[in-house]
């Protein structure tokens, strides 16, 4: 057996004896180090006045997640707040009426106020406090597991942001390409995560803007709601409608059906669907051209296509992870056509 064949043998069954042992952090690795790369601007900036390199890559991590961990700490303390402050008499009666108040408004179809009768029998607000109490368990595993991920990510990045240098310049060794196309590559990848991240940014303060500015005028608490509205528009599918809905029902509640009618049709119609597909293209062909102003020769709409196709296979994660995967297909088209082709 020629020495390069057994080589390759011992190395695919190394690369599959790693991959198995790393399985549970690869997503976690993963999304850090697209972070990194759509975020080293901060690094570089730190880089300028902080002498230590340790320094500036534990400060380019703690402005990420002070950027992401303030709201949603202020998020969960007004939840928490509103939780203990709960009082069960005051939640039945609010049952008790909606109740009463879905019965009256379909007093003219009989057939389908006894069907809704019958299910609205099995709600009230012992009921539904036993489901919270049934569930804490269930949403304490998923927070615990979320909040590990989170950490083992801020680690990665850390260390990624760190041994960046050495990392790309390993990289670039390994590589068998002119160091010319390898960077075209990089560029190209970088290039859109970076717009990405900035589109993504000013995506979720617009929304959660133009929804808590709405809601001031309600009455409600607006900061609390833009931050929760802003941080659902992340969710897939569903998005800003997890706050919209119940929002558009208390106020169906309070016997303003013109409040509630406007902001189903706000949320769903204005910002769901104007803001969300239409404002956000612009919003990353300008970020694209005057905010990171980078040589990116992709498509404004194939990035915006690609966060959606990312976001339905991969969830939150594909936010970041589809327009990589494909900014890297595109870049290694160009590659092959240039180069290859003939």
């Amino acid at each position: 057996m020629k020495p390069i064949y057994f080589f390759w043998i011992i190395f695919v069954a190394s690369v599959y004896a790693m991959a198995n042992l790393y399985n549970a952090f690869l997503l976690n690795m993963l999304i850090a180090l697209l972070l990194c790369v759509s975020t080293f601007f901060l690094k570089n900036f730190f880089d300028r006045y902080l002498k230590f390199n340790w320094l500036s890559s534990l400060a380019s991590v703690l402005v990420l997640v002070v950027l992401f961990a303030l709201p949603l700490y202020f998020i969960f303390n007004e939840s928490l707040n509103f939780i203990t402050h709960l009082d069960q008499n005051s939640l039945n009666q609010f049952i008790e009426a909606s109740k009463a108040k879905i019965l009256l408004w379909l007093s003219d179809f009989p057939e389908i106020s006894s069907r809704i009768k019958l299910i609205l029998n099995d709600f009230s607000g012992s009921s539904i406090l036993s489901y919270i109490l049934s569930m804490s368990t269930s949403v304490a595993k998923w927070s615990v597991a979320l909040l590990t991920n989170l950490g083992f990510i801020v680690i990665f990045l850390y260390f990624f942001f760190y041994y960046a240098k050495a990392f790309s310049d390993y990289i670039l060794k390994l590589i068998p390409l002119r160091l010319d196309q390898t960077m075209g590559i990089y560029n190209e990848v970088s290039g859109v995560l970076s717009v990405v991240f900035f589109t993504s940014i000013f995506n979720i303060l617009l929304q959660g803007f133009c929804f808590g500015l709405m809601s001031f005028f309600f009455g409600y608490d607006g900061l609390l709601l833009g931050m929760l509205y802003g941080i659902a528009s992340l969710v897939p599918i569903v998005g800003g409608a997890l706050v919209w809905i119940p929002v558009a029902f208390y106020q169906l509640y309070l016997g303003d059906a013109n409040g509630a009618i406007f902001i189903a049709l706000y949320g769903a119609l204005f910002i769901g669907i104007v803001i969300d597909n239409i404002v956000k293209p612009i919003l990353i062909s300008i970020v694209n051209q005057h905010i990171i102003k980078t040589s990116v020769k992709i498509n404004e709409m194939l990035i915006f296509f690609a966060i959606l196709a990312g976001i339905n296979v991969f969830g939150f994660s594909g936010i970041i992870i589809g327009p990589a995967a494909t900014a890297l297909f595109i870049a290694l088209l160009r590659i092959y056509d240039n180069n290859f082709k003939n």
